[in-house]
């Protein structure tokens, strides 16, 4: 991998970028995670802000899909053909429907983006909450996009003014089956975190495992990575952030009980 850093003092760069809004890694495993996770999120945030500029800004190139061998690089699938978490994070951002909070004229604004043939009509809720899940302020938006447009609601005060920014975040909720928003008043190393607590079991399922997993604190980018068991095992999706259940779908064409007797290696910031 050092051979194959082609960017001039690289691994610098990720330091820094990584310095700027996560902790410390504390060993190359935490390295690995949170440089992955600091990569998607970057792109992530890119994608929705182009996005939420529709029609100003109708479409963006996004480098790189994968690479040929073992390297640090942009890419959203490995060398191995595996999915980094880039490339989960890119499926939502890039979604047919996308919600997402922006930054607009000194305030927070809610952006519903409809890249479908048909009108995106449907109630939504955008709470402030505390971390241990407690509603701050809460308001009601009826989403009304025609096809292939945009909708801007610029969010009151009470939403967009934190009480404690460490201690608080916002969560928009359509009533539908698109993906809520998520926004953070400060960044991941100064968020006052709890300890994060779960509860997972797993159970075998038709292809593969399912993994059920039960959030007793909120959890901000859980990950699993059973490949490290097994170089073709697979996950559906990544990143939950909630004190609800969340399911995880888990692939491998090793034996059945492979996550059960042995656990795949699992990220979780908080």
């Amino acid at each position: 991998m050092v051979h194959h850093q082609k960017a001039i003092d690289g691994d610098l760069k990720l330091r820094r970028g990584l310095d700027a809004h996560l902790p410390v890694p504390a060993d190359f495993d935490d390295w690995h995670y949170l440089t992955q996770l600091n990569q998607a999120r970057a792109v992530q945030l890119g994608v929705e802000h182009f996005r939420s500029h529709r029609p100003v800004c109708m479409g963006t190139v996004v480098w790189q899909l994968n690479d040929c061998w073992p390297v640090t690089s942009w890419s959203a699938v490995d060398g191995d053909g595996r999915r980094k978490p880039l490339w989960y994070a890119l499926r939502r951002a890039y979604a047919d429907r996308l919600l997402t909070v922006q930054p607009r004229d000194g305030g927070l604004a809610l952006v519903a983006v409809n890249e479908t043939g048909e009108a995106w009509q449907v109630p939504a809720m955008v709470t402030r909450l505390t971390l241990g899940w407690e509603s701050r302020a809460t308001t009601a938006v009826e989403l009304d996009v025609p096809a292939y447009s945009s909708m801007v609601v610029a969010l009151p005060a009470e939403l967009a003014r934190p009480d404690e920014a460490r201690r608080e975040l916002l969560v928009a909720e359509p009533w539908d089956s698109a993906e809520r928003a998520i926004w953070f008043f400060a960044e991941d190393r100064e968020i006052e975190w709890p300890a994060a607590e779960l509860d997972a079991t797993v159970e075998p399922v038709d292809g593969g495992q399912l993994v059920q997993v039960s959030a007793r604190t909120v959890l901000r980018d859980l990950t699993l990575f059973p490949d490290r068991l097994h170089p073709s095992a697979e996950v559906d999706q990544a990143d939950q952030l909630d004190y609800e259940s969340s399911v995880i779908i888990g692939w491998s064409c090793g034996p059945s009980s492979i996550l059960t007797d042995h656990g795949a290696s699992v990220g979780v910031h908080r």
